[in-house]
């Protein structure tokens, strides 16, 4: 076998290599080999960390004659030759071993202990990014936590398929429909392989696994020391050519590879690369590999997720509790808890649940003031207020006056926006201002599916474009299929200007399974049974329904007189 001096290139040069690659050979794909260097930066200590902290363990434990720490190791016996801290890292399996001798699970829990509540780097989320946009997929790590699978989830990407198992090794294939981690010393929870015996092999069903996969994709290595025997004794077996394209081994200043991974590198003909660092890579290769990218736009688009994300807890928390009333005793007492569970000087959503708990008008508004006065610049506290008062009082100019506060406090709540929109239209009747103030909404959040119903239901009303109204009413379902509300404009829309009495009967069926406790909901069904289906009967019932739900909300005495003359007809 030939051998040479490994080729070491510039950073600039090894990223414009990998974007040419990445243009030009479509068939090639990168698969990212991750050690414990990458995970440092996430708050998870390196081998060499762990490994030296283990070292003063034993050194507290078994030196009894005051050496000092340093002199102890080299003669402390641990790996076949003196043992340095500098060169602790290289020893890990048989620290590991020696520290936790007879309580391997202590161990294990020291790990578990290390990773808990660490959050992805930017290099991570960077690499998230690459995963999700480019065909390079693949991502074959020693570490044994979920770094990866986890900035995936935090972007909202694609998940991956983790395997954590030497028994699941089969699952690697080239050519795979999603991302994939190959952990090949095990998951966290899996007994991790930490032991000289498994850190210095590789079962079989990995080593072809992985032989197929570098057939099709270039070893990318970052944070990786090379010092266990299983993934180097694994490449350093492939033959000359199993690898396509030139692996390529990263390595940070003063950490330079072992001898065997030169050795695998120079019998592969792999490069040599020296990196300020995992996020300060992975932050280069991403503005070369991912089309149109832009941190800022990756670092507003998360917290715009977690905003949504934490809306829809809200929300969904919300509904629990207007259902509750109306509900079962198992419903009430859900709603009780959740209500009894909030602690008001946290959240200001918090006193919008003891709010929206509190049937008595009145008391109700006191809970909100009480609430305002702790949460004073809360945009949407004082919105919520502005709703209530709309709907509960007839002072208008105190709704605006509250609304235009909410709107002071955060001009761009697309919530608070859309709601001064619909009270402009049905109280000010200043349609174009309440078109603005729509069209703004929707523009701020395209996916606020109340706002694009209310738009469209402004459509319908005021702009008699019906065409644009029902374009409006699918993409409300598109976005948030089960928001009920929607569901039903959408159903009353169908019924009152399609006339597809099929559809509607439909999605009015579907607004009640979503929302049971939508006295709305109910009554609008009620009402289009009887008078497109002449289902009296059914409507009765379900009048009845919607009336005992909501009293207040539906005019009992007109919809049964009009069923009693329509009997009489009949």
């Amino acid at each position: 076998m030939a051998s040479f001096e490994v080729t070491e290139w510039t950073l600039e040069g090894v990223l414009d290599e990998m974007k040419r690659i990445h243009n030009t050979m479509k068939d090639r794909q990168f698969a990212f080999i991750l050690g414990a260097g990458a995970s440092f930066t996430s708050g998870i200590p390196t081998g060499q960390h762990l490994a030296v902290r283990w070292l003063k363990d034993l050194h507290l434990r078994e030196c009894s004659d005051g050496c000092p720490l340093e002199n102890w190791v080299a003669g402390c016996g641990v790996g076949d030759v003196t043992l340095t801290l500098e060169a602790a890292a290289e020893h890990y399996p048989q620290i590991f071993e020696r520290r936790f001798e007879g309580d391997r699970e202590a161990g294990y829990a020291e790990l578990e202990a290390a990773m808990e509540g660490k959050a992805p780097s930017l290099g991570y989320s960077l690499l998230a990014e690459i995963i999700q946009h480019t065909r390079h997929k693949v991502v074959v790590t020693t570490n044994f936590d979920n770094l990866v699978a986890d900035a995936l989830a935090m972007h909202a990407h694609q998940s991956p398929l983790v395997v954590a198992h030497e028994s699941l090794a089969g699952f690697v294939r080239p050519q795979m429909r999603r991302p994939l981690v190959a952990k090949i010393h095990r998951d966290l929870y899996l007994h991790p392989i930490n032991d000289p015996a498994g850190v210095s092999t590789m079962e079989r069903g990995w080593k072809i696994a992985l032989k197929k996969l570098f057939q099709y994709f270039t070893p990318v290595v970052v944070g990786y020391g090379g010092n266990d025997g299983s993934l180097m004794n694994m490449l350093m077996g492939l033959d000359q050519g199993d690898i396509a394209g030139r692996m390529i081994w990263c390595y940070r200043a003063g950490s330079p590879p072992p001898e065997k991974a030169m050795g695998v590198l120079s019998k592969h003909n792999g490069l040599l690369v020296k990196i300020p660092g995992f996020d300060e890579f992975m932050l280069q290769l991403a503005a070369k590999l991912v089309t149109d990218f832009d941190v800022a736009a990756i670092a507003e688009r998360t917290a715009k997720l977690g905003h949504e994300r934490a809306a829809r807890y809200r929300e969904q928390a919300s509904t629990l509790t207007e259902s509750s009333i109306h509900g079962s005793p198992a419903e009430q007492r859900a709603g009780e808890v959740l209500t009894q569970s909030l602690r008001s000087n946290h959240s200001w959503w918090a006193w919008e649940i003891r709010a929206k708990a509190e049937q008595d008008i009145e008391k109700r508004k006191l809970i909100y003031l009480e609430g305002i006065g702790q949460f004073p610049n809360s945009p949407d506290l004082v919105g919520k207020y502005a709703a209530f008062l709309e709907l509960a009082y007839d002072d208008l100019d105190k709704t605006e006056e509250v609304y235009k506060k909410s709107l002071e406090l955060d001009p761009m709540h697309a919530h608070n926006i859309g709601n001064y929109a619909s009270f402009i239209e049905d109280h000010r009747e200043d349609y174009d201002v309440a078109e603005e103030l729509y069209k703004k909404s929707i523009e701020l959040d395209p996916n606020h599916a109340n706002n694009i119903s209310s738009y469209a239901n402004f459509l319908v009303e005021h702009r008699q474009d019906n065409d644009a109204a029902e374009a409006l009413y699918k993409k409300a379902l598109e976005v948030a299929p089960s928001n009920g509300w929607s569901v039903c404009n959408y159903a009353i829309f169908l019924s009152e200007h399609r006339q597809d009495y099929d559809a509607a009967d439909a999605l009015y069926k579907r607004a009640i399974e979503l929302d049971p406790s939508s006295a709305w909901a109910i009554g609008n069904y009620a009402k289009f049974l009887a008078y497109k289906r002449q289902d009296y009967a059914t409507a009765q019932a379900l009048f009845e329904k919607a009336v005992e739900l909501k009293p207040s909300f539906w005019n009992k005495a007109n919809l049964e007189e009009f069923i009693a003359s329509q009997n009489k007809k009949n």
